[in-house]
C-alpha cells in the first residue's frame, strides 16, 4: 500500500515538473515573439528619452516584470523536479545542479525582473516624463550597468546547471532524456562559447542594436532555441518515464 502511494506520487511530481518546463518553454518562446514584434515595428536605433519614457510606463513594466518573475519559477521548480528524477544516487552531482539552478533563475529572471521595476523608479523622479532631466538621464544610462548582474552572474551557474543536467539526462534508457541530454550540454558549450566571444573581444559587443549577424547574435539566438527544445524535451521524457532510469551494463 504504502509503496503504491510512493510510486503514484513520484508519477505525480513528474507531470508538475513536467508542466512547469512547459510553462517555462512556452513564456519564453512568448517572450521571443514579442521581442520581435517589438523590433520590427520601431526599426532603427531608440534614443535614450524613448527609452526613458517606456520605463515609466507601468502598464509596460508590469507585465515583464511579472512574466519573468513566473518564468524563473516555473523553471526553477521544473530545473529541480528534473534532478529529483534523474539524479537519484548522484549525490554531489546532484546538489550542484540543484544549487546551480537556484543561482541561475535568480540571475537570469529574477534579478533581470527586478531590474524593470528598479529603472522605473528612477524614471518617477521626473515631473514630465516626456521631458527629463540630463542629470535624470544620465542616472537612467547609468542604472543599464544593472543588466550586467544578471548576464555576467548567470554565466557560470548557467554552464553547470546545463552541463549537470546533460549529464543526469544522459542516464535515461529511451530516446527523449538522451535528446534533452545533448540539447543540454550543447547550450552548456553555448554559454561557454559566449563567454569566450565577450572575453577576448571586450565588453562593448553586448546589448548593440544594429550589430548585424555576427556570432554573439547567431549564438543567442541558438541559445534561445536550444533552451525551448531542451526543456521541452525534458518535460516529454518527464511525463511518458515509468521509472527506469538507467541503462542496464552487463557485468
Amino acid at each position: 500500500m504504502g509503496l503504491h502511494m510512493s510510486s503514484r506520487r513520484s508519477i505525480a511530481e513528474q507531470r508538475v515538473t513536467a508542466l512547469c518546463l512547459v510553462v517555462f518553454s512556452s513564456l519564453l518562446l512568448g517572450m521571443v515573439v514579442w521581442e520581435f514584434i517589438l523590433e520590427t515595428g520601431s526599426p532603427g536605433l531608440r534614443t535614450l528619452d524613448q527609452y526613458f519614457l517606456e520605463r515609466s510606463s507601468l502598464h509596460n513594466i508590469m507585465p515583464l516584470f511579472l512574466t519573468y518573475l513566473v518564468m524563473g519559477a516555473a523553471g526553477f521548480v521544473g530545473s529541480i523536479g528534473l534532478v529529483h528524477t534523474y539524479g537519484a544516487g548522484q549525490g554531489l552531482i546532484a546538489e550542484t545542479v540543484k544549487l546551480s539552478a537556484a543561482i541561475y533563475f535568480f540571475c537570469s529572471y529574477w534579478l533581470w525582473s527586478a531590474t524593470w521595476i528598479v529603472q522605473h523608479k528612477i524614471t518617477l523622479l521626473a515631473e514630465n516624463p516626456a521631458s527629463p532631466s540630463d542629470d535624470l538621464l544620465q542616472i537612467f544610462a547609468a542604472s543599464d550597468a544593472l543588466w550586467s548582474l544578471a548576464g555576467w552572474g548567470s554565466f557560470g551557474p548557467g554552464i553547470v546547471l546545463y552541463a549537470g543536467a546533460a549529464w543526469l539526462l544522459s542516464r535515461g534508457a529511451r530516446m527523449l532524456p538522451r535528446a534533452a541530454a545533448g540539447l543540454m550540454a550543447a547550450l552548456a558549450v553555448s554559454q561557454f562559447l559566449s563567454f569566450l566571444f565577450v572575453g577576448l573581444r571586450g565588453f562593448g559587443v553586448t546589448n548593440v542594436e544594429g550589430a548585424g549577424f555576427d556570432f554573439a547574435f547567431l549564438n543567442d539566438i541558438l541559445f534561445t532555441v536550444g533552451r525551448i527544445l531542451a526543456f521541452l524535451f525534458a518535460a516529454a521524457a518527464l511525463y511518458t518515464e515509468k521509472g527506469i532510469f538507467v541503462r542496464s551494463r552487463r557485468g
